[in-house]
């Protein structure tokens, strides 16, 4: 596809999702696809499919793409020093405004995966947002990710299991990844000792990879890593069947 006519697909796309006209920008790139298939066109048709923003369900709990809904959660969570220090202490500052934040979070909810690299879902338990799970720096080339995730206290540990669970499944499923880093503050020992319980490895350590912006200091990071191969799925097979029966 010429690049002129792949920027005015792209921008054609991008407004369709805007205005939550998805299945038209889905019955626009099947017709592209029926017109002339190439490359391109079939990696936005893919990246368009309906499970990038359906609901992922479990017993207990569900992921939903994270949207302007889940404003007043969000800053809850950003609001919560402990929170944000066990599930991201480089989250940027959120906008002061709420509609800001809302148009934020949508813009968030429509993007593609190529646009920002990222997904974010919103956990629910008993119809309540009680955390976050995300993958970000994701690299379609190479079939990776970083792996996030926090929920607020007094969920219960299982729940916290089956999300991340839920997510390791569509990461190896629909996203057709193959490898997740999980990184971590050394004192961070309890999500530390949760990863490796889900099947991440240590990795390492890297030594001073960040600044503390309120002290100055550098801090290490621990490395975790995960390999979703037949290994991983051998190994948490009995989980599995616990936590969804098959």
């Amino acid at each position: 596809m010429p690049e002129a006519a792949a920027a005015a697909l792209a921008a054609t796309l991008a407004r369709l999702r805007r205005e939550g006209r998805i299945d038209e920008a889905r019955a626009l790139l099947e017709r592209r696809l029926a017109e002339q298939a190439d490359p391109r066109t079939g990696l936005l048709a893919w990246q368009h499919a309906p499970f990038w923003w359906q609901p992922i369900e479990g017993p207990r709990v569900r992921l939903v793409r994270r949207g302007p809904d889940d404003a007043a959660l969000v800053r809850r969570c950003w609001a919560d020093a402990d929170f944000m220090a066990r599930f991201n202490r480089q989250a940027v500052a959120l906008p002061t405004d709420d509609t800001a934040l809302k148009a934020l979070l949508a813009g968030e909810r429509d993007a593609l995966v190529e646009d920002h690299r990222a997904l974010h879902w919103t956990v629910r338990a008993a119809g309540e947002g009680v955390g976050f799970v995300s993958l970000v720096d994701i690299g379609l080339r190479h079939r990776r990710a970083e792996f996030l995730i926090g929920l607020l206290p007094g969920i219960s540990s299982w729940a916290a299991v089956e999300a991340a669970h839920l997510a390791l499944r569509f990461a190896a499923g629909p996203m057709q990844l193959e490898r997740l880093v999980a990184h971590f503050y050394p004192d961070n020992v309890e999500a530390i000792n949760a990863a490796l319980k889900l099947g991440f490895e240590h990795e390492g350590v890297l030594r001073g990879h960040l600044r503390d912006a309120a002290t100055g200091r550098r801090e290490d990071l621990v490395v975790t890593g995960l390999l979703l191969d037949q290994g991983f799925a051998a190994r948490s097979a009995r989980l599995r069947r616990r936590l969804f029966g098959s």
